[in-house]
């Protein structure tokens, strides 16, 4: 097996699917027969992931808290690492997150090492690159020390945008983010693409944003995949059956559209 694959689902602006399209794209790579690791970075206290997965983080033993605290101090994670990662009854393998992550962040911003606080993440999943073959990043939809993090760890970002102004407004924050990054902490970092969530087509509104998103990026150069996601009340409904789109509705649109966003994903 080669080194993982580190890819982070960003973008500053809540809201826009984020969270559904990292467990629906590692579920749907993990389909391919792939192994893959999906890893909570939501700091803002509601760890949706881990909850979407079907763990309490309340009950958990361990979760990236102390995976990052442990690191963050030069303690070894070797003992507590088989304790923290989780795996779903749908095939992928996660490292959960907890209400005391924010606790983290506020670490990070005030240690005084600024090198290695924008690299506690990266340490981390470095040590699992030879045993996944794709780690997928969730982010907090924040610009923060722990989302530089997510972005010095990961090899490409998917940044995925709901078709309406307000998410679109962080989508110029996030790239601007990762050039500054390229150049100063993880040269190898890209943008694989934008990733158009929650399209409404019944509206005219929503099919014309998504078709002016597409146009104005790809006008500038940058990748906008093909394939949009539809917006479906059984995708908001799926996280309280602990499930996938792909599990929870695999005919409906939205199933069927992640399926062929995972198809055009690996067509490169």
């Amino acid at each position: 097996m080669s080194k993982a694959k580190v890819i982070a689902i960003s973008n500053q602006k809540g809201g826009v699917g984020k969270t559904t399209s990292a467990i629906s794209f590692g579920v749907g790579l993990a389909d391919k027969g792939y192994k893959v690791l999906l890893v909570d970075c939501d700091d803002t206290g509601n760890p949706s992931l881990t909850k979407f997965l079907g763990e309490n983080p309340d009950e958990l033993e361990a979760t990236l808290t102390d995976l990052m605290m442990f690191t963050l101090f030069d303690r070894s994670i070797d003992e507590v690492l088989p304790k923290v990662i989780c795996k779903n009854q749908e095939g992928v393998y996660f490292i959960p997150a907890d209400n005391k992550l924010p606790g983290i962040t506020n670490a990070l911003t005030g240690f005084n090492d600024e090198e290695k606080k924008k690299r506690v993440l990266c340490s981390i999943v470095d040590k699992l690159k030879d045993q996944y073959d794709y780690i997928i990043l969730d982010a907090a939809p924040s610009l923060n020390i722990l989302s530089i993090n997510l972005l010095a760890a990961a090899d490409e970002v998917i940044i995925a945008t709901q078709s309406q102004g307000a998410s679109e407004s962080g989508i110029g924050e996030l790239i601007q983010t990762v050039i500054r990054l390229r150049d100063t902490v993880n040269p190898q970092l890209s943008v694989r693409g934008l990733l158009i969530t929650m399209v409404d087509n019944r509206t005219g509104y929503s099919k014309a944003k998504a078709a002016e998103i597409n146009n104005a990026y790809t006008a500038l150069g940058m990748r906008v995949f093909k394939t949009c996601i539809p917006r479906a009340v059984k995708a908001e409904k799926c996280p309280e059956a602990g499930q996938s789109i792909l599990k929870y509705d695999p005919s409906g649109k939205v199933a069927v559209a992640y399926k062929t966003f995972v198809e055009e994903y690996l067509e490169e």
